[in-house]
């Protein structure tokens, strides 16, 4: 027993011996142990046709990797993708044409989205200029695999501004100095458009941009720039004056830049208003004093993507009088928030939603010896209407934030023209709308206020936006905002008509002419209030 035990103890030590040097004999094989690594899965995959030659440092768009994680483009069974990346967004970058090999073409597509096609290979024409002057690139497409191609191209984008530094629309030239190649005219933006601003897509190369017209050997009108791959440059071409200047300086974007990289987001500031104090002396010897101040503040924060587009305002106007002797009087008192969020499905079409709120900030009192209407319910529930009389000159018409006007909407926007001179949006959906009263008073007619209610309704709505630009100092904004209850075409209201007319003295200082009228639902003597205010404004945008 005790034999047969040692040799069953030598054997097993023979055996575990014999294990040992065989996981070590598999240890040494080259390659990588995947017992305990998790496998990958990859549904779609994308490759490069070849490694980007500069990283995207200075790019407005994000990363290739991100710009492809946005892009919702689903590839189906049978079907690979092409994928140009974007320097700035797709709407501004010229588009892309897709040729097969019999040099046909088979699609076109944009920037920063995938470009489904068949398997096989393609020839990819984008860029700008004429077609000739295009950068062709051709491309292998796979099924299931989306092809990316490295960017081998530069973007850039030009700025004009005048010699007060205020951003202008003047023109200039885009010529390729190697064989002198003209790839076009281009022009720059105003402040407020500067995101709109198109960008070249061109081939490597010294660049100059020159004011049009001056011959190639011009001394005068031109700087010059170096475009190189994977890169995009901004520059600043700056004019003596703003409608048919000279150039007289030029160059790289300062580190301060209106567009931040990689960010979506812009913010402005439009405040103006006046303070006017007045002394007079009659020859009866009677002193008057009076003091009027007016404030005109405009707030605005826009996020602008390629799938989304929100915009938030805050509109603040009042006017105020005060005379010795007299009671504080406001004149104008009001207070909007509004704020709308796109969803674009392409570049013209895409569900919306929306809110407001409109409201006024102080008291507005009555003036000597007034009715009031109220609606009452009696004892055993029957609606009665009862006059009261007030002369003492101290009744309350409207609380502060008294009423609150709630409206909320969803439906469709519709871009209808997007151009530099005039833009145009439109949206039809349904509303809800919510006047909360507590204890203010509307003016029906001389001195009779009527007791206001609280209203709740639900409806249709249309709005119409509308951006027109004449020349290069004036602009006007148009809005208009359409509602009937309960979608009956016959009950159809005015809830919004705005214009606001800006000129444009300095890159900071404007005119404004804001007119704003309203229908009111209730019994007023007049259904269309108005209001009408003229400011010199400072306008700030970063």
């Amino acid at each position: 027993m005790v034999p047969s035990f040692r040799a069953s103890l030598a054997a097993l030590a023979v055996l575990a011996a014999f294990l040992s040097a065989q996981a070590a004999q598999i240890g040494d094989l080259p390659g990588e142990d995947i017992s305990t690594v998790e496998l990958e899965k990859s549904e779609a995959h994308a490759r490069m046709e070849a490694p980007p030659q500069k990283p995207a440092s200075n790019w407005l768009a994000p990363s290739v990797d991100e710009q492809l994680g946005r892009d919702r483009t689903l590839i189906p069974l049978g079907k690979g993708a092409v994928f140009v990346p974007t320097y700035t967004e797709p709407r501004r970058e010229p588009e892309i044409s897709v040729f097969n090999a019999r040099g046909r073409l088979v699609k076109t597509g944009q920037t920063g989205e995938r470009i489904l096609l068949d398997s096989g290979s393609y020839s990819l024409r984008f860029g700008s200029g004429t077609s000739i002057q295009q950068i062709p690139v051709d491309v292998m497409v796979e099924e299931s695999h989306t092809t990316v191609i490295p960017p081998a191209w530069g973007g850039l984008i030009v700025e004009t501004l005048d010699a007060d530094g205020g951003y202008i629309d003047a023109q200039y030239e885009v010529v390729r100095m190697e064989k002198w190649i003209n790839f076009g005219n281009g022009h720059g933006l105003k402040q407020e458009r500067l995101q709109d601003i198109k960008t070249w897509i061109l081939p490597p190369g010294l660049y100059r941009i020159s004011k049009p017209g001056e011959g190639f050997t011009s001394l005068r009108n031109y700087i010059t720039v170096q475009i190189n791959p994977g890169e995009l440059s901004q520059i600043e071409l700056v004019y003596d004056k703003p409608v048919g200047g000279d150039i007289v300086s030029g160059g790289s974007k300062s580190l301060e830049a209106h567009t931040k990289v990689g960010s979506f987001w812009s913010y402005g500031l439009r405040a103006g208003g006046n303070v006017n104090l007045t002394r007079q002396t009659s020859d009866a010897a009677v002193r008057k004093e009076a003091a009027q101040v007016s404030s005109d503040l405009r707030m605005r924060i826009l996020f602008d993507n390629i799938l989304y587009l929100g915009t938030t305002e805050l509109l603040l106007q009042d006017n105020f009088s005060k005379e010795r002797g007299r009671r504080f009087s406001v004149a104008s008192d009001i207070a909007e928030f509004r704020t709308t969020w796109i969803r674009r499905l392409n570049q013209w079409l895409g569900p919306y939603i929306r809110g407001t709120v409109d409201t006024h900030f102080f008291n507005t009192i009555a003036a000597t010896d007034t009715i009031f209407i109220a609606r009452q319910v009696d004892s055993s529930g029957t609606p009665v209407t009862r006059k009261f009389r007030d002369t003492s000159g101290d009744f309350l018409i409207a609380p502060a934030f008294d009423p609150i006007n709630l409206k909320e909407g969803a439906g469709v926007n519709v871009e209808l023209l997007s151009k530099y001179y005039l833009e145009a949006t439109t949206q039809v959906g349904i509303a809800a709308h919510q006047t909360l009263v507590e204890n203010s008073y509307t003016n029906i007619i001389d001195s009779t206020y009527s007791r206001n209610l609280s209203i709740y309704e639900i409806g249709a709505e249309g709005t119409l936006n509308t951006t027109v630009r004449l020349g290069s100092q004036m602009a006007l904004d148009l809005r208009l905002e359409m509602f009937a209850p309960n979608a009956q075409p016959s009950r159809l209201r005015l809830d919004d008509l705005t214009a606001d007319f800006r000129f444009f003295l300095s890159r900071n200082l404007e005119v404004g002419y804001l007119y704003q009228v309203k229908q009111t639902p209730t019994d007023a003597k007049n259904r269309f209030p108005s209001s009408h205010n003229l400011s010199l404004r400072l306008s700030f945008n970063y």
